[in-house]
């Protein structure tokens, strides 16, 4: 990499206010108490432990998020890593979600005294270029960060996914106003006495000498949903799906920039300069046409120089010409948000994504083999036959047939060639045939197609999962379970009819001679041939099983969660565990087991563990 010009040193502001010098040492692992109802109980932890080990990373490509320039150097936020770039343009050092840092995906950095990272899921951190530590809000939906803005005050804000916007002092952390208190905040600009608050999807806020006004659709901005805001004297822009608009004064004026996806914006005198979704950069009053094309997630201004930051790479700018590039490392897989796992009779690791197609991950992992079209994209299952020459992919456009050993596709079975519906949500192989499940039902595949649903007794259409055992087969469906016997429901189990406890059942698995549920917000429970159900002690509470994403082996059961990671059952001890050390996210969306290898994909990348 060439050298760029060097990064400018940012001086420090009175940020100090909120540093860990305010926190009592004694009291860094303990949670801070609440001082009055409005208080967002939290902790505050120093990042000390080692990276865990027996765990190993398959690269995924860095998804850039974010960057910053804090003490000479520039951060850079991925959303599986965080990397620190030195003037020369050298990477010297990176810390990786699930190992340095928590299992989370990064997205947002900004900079003050300290160097401080919004995550998905895990608070927020602050660097203070030898340690981190985590500010970590006790109630689930605060810790979901999506924008932060340190103020002149000393003060920090935090847009949050589910509490709206909460204001750290160094020693509380409450709502920064009562009526903003359950927005879906995504994005923070101006000052403590004059705030800008973009929202998901319920316009712009501006918070001004206590009081909030609110703007939407009905007060004409393009869209409700805010994805970008800038300051620049009076003047405020917004940017939405569908365009920027423009205030002064806490006025609407007006539109500019119609029909335009504004990701980021750049306000100074004389243009907004806009990052879009697709069509790069857009200079505003010029319009000019686009100066290239694709994604821009962050373009600011540091010194005479702006930084673009692309999902693959970041550009340094200067008077519109290119200086140089930071480009993301190569890796070995497609993408990061893994949807399925499977192993061939080869012993190569068949990769699902949620949309990006497969891929086909040789046994040394030194290359792969990309499947990716209009029928394989939003991958929901991967299913090898029982003569391991097939492979069947679940997915949302149809069910396509593989030839397991070449990796070619054979085959796409949709509505036109007997399935009950195109979306298919789970399939295993039975016999010489398959069965397939949908949003509307069953279809049975082995030289003909016949289907099933609620008329025929099916507890519900909407099938999520499917597990057998010879002649049985159990669904988990949105509306309970059903149990059948060939293609006849003998049994259909709901919260009213027995001990099921949630009836939007996500996962079957066959454990010992008891098939066992995973749910939307149920946790986990056991059913027996039978027919009774069985709760579980010691799971977390409210779990959500995420579909399909369960694994057994000799020594242990495991469930994927939305967000509470890996939930292993120790089968010689008798107990549930939690895990997430090693994982770049919590949210766990596959599981494989094969060859004394654990697979864990999530949606921020995959791993594997041997020996469990």
């Amino acid at each position: 990499m060439r050298k760029y010009i060097a990064v400018p040193v940012v001086a420090a502001a009175t940020f100090g206010a909120w540093t860990l010098d305010r926190v009592n040492r004694a009291e860094e692992t303990a949670l801070v108490a609440t001082r009055d109802a409005a208080e967002v109980r939290f902790s505050k932890t120093v990042l000390d432990a080692a990276p865990p080990a027996g765990w190993e990373i398959v690269a995924s490509p860095a998804d850039f998020r974010d960057t910053a320039i804090w003490k000479g150097a520039l951060y850079l936020a991925s959303s599986n890593a965080l990397f620190r770039y030195n003037a020369d343009g050298e990477l010297d050092r990176s810390w990786r979600a699930g190992f340095e840092l928590p299992a989370a995906s990064l997205n947002a950095l900004a900079a003050e005294e300290k160097l401080i990272v919004a995550t998905e899921g895990e608070g927020v951190l602050l660097f203070d270029g030898a340690q981190f530590e985590r500010l970590l809000p006790e109630v689930v939906e605060a810790r979901k960060v999506r924008a932060v803005l340190p103020l002149s005050t000393g003060s920090l804000l935090l847009a949050t996914a589910g509490r709206g916007v909460l204001r750290y002092d160094g020693a509380r952390l409450r709502p920064v106003h009562p009526s903003l208190g359950s927005v879906q905040a995504t994005a923070l600009a101006g000052a403590d006495d004059d705030l800008w608050i973009g929202t998901r999807s319920e316009g712009v806020f501006h918070l001004r000498a206590g009081q909030t006004e609110r703007f939407t659709e009905a007060e004409r901005l393009p869209d409700n949903g805010v994805h970008a805001l800038a300051v620049l004297g009076d003047a405020a822009y917004v940017g939405t799906s569908t365009g920027v608009a423009v205030f002064r004064g806490g006025s609407f004026e007006r539109v500019i920039a119609p029909g335009v996806f504004g990701r980021s914006l750049l306000a100074r005198e004389g243009e907004v300069v806009i990052g879009t979704l697709n069509d790069g950069l857009l200079r505003v009053p010029s319009r000019n046409a686009p100066e290239d094309s694709g994604e821009v997630r962050r373009v600011f201004r540091e010194g005479g120089d702006v930084y673009v930051v692309r999902p693959s790479k970041v550009e340094v700018l200067r008077e519109g010409k290119r200086l140089n590039a930071i480009e993301r490392a190569p890796a070995l897989l497609t993408h990061g948000n893994v949807s399925a796992l499977q192993a061939d009779a080869g012993g190569r690791l068949w990769v699902g994504y949620f949309d990006r197609g497969i891929d086909i991950v040789e046994r040394n992992r030194t290359r792969i083999s990309h499947v990716e079209d209009e029928r394989v994209f939003c991958v929901n299952r991967l299913v090898l036959s029982s003569d391991g020459q097939r492979m069947a992919a679940a997915t949302a456009n149809g069910l396509v047939m593989f030839d397991a050993a070449a990796g070619k596709q054979r085959q796409v079975l949709t509505k036109a060639d007997g399935l009950i519906a195109n979306h298919v949500t789970d399939v295993v192989a039975r016999g010489t045939g398959w069965v397939a499940a949908t949003p509307a039902g069953l279809t049975f595949l082995d030289g003909g197609a016949r289907s099933i649903y609620a008329f025929h007794g099916l507890v519900n259409n909407h099938v999520y999962t499917l597990a057998q055992k010879g002649e049985i087969l159990v669904t988990g469906t949105l509306g309970g379970a059903s149990v059948l016997q060939g293609e006849s429901v003998k049994r259909s189990d709901t919260t009213a009819n027995s001990g099921l406890k949630t009836n939007w059942i996500t996962a079957f698995a066959r454990v010992g001679d008891e098939w066992w549920a995973g749910t939307y917000g149920g946790g986990l429970q056991r059913l027996s041939d039978g027919g009774e159900w069985r709760s579980f002690e010691g799971l977390p509470r409210n779990v959500v099983v995420n579909p399909n994403a369960m694994a057994v082996t000799p020594s242990a059961v495991y469930a994927g969660t939305l967000e509470h990671g890996l939930l292993i059952w120790d089968r010689t001890s008798q107990s549930w565990s939690a895990h997430r050390a090693g994982l770049p996210s919590a949210n766990v969306t596959a599981i494989l087991y094969h060859g004394n290898r654990l697979y864990v994909g999530t949606d921020n990348g995959l791993v594997m563990s041997t020996g469990r």
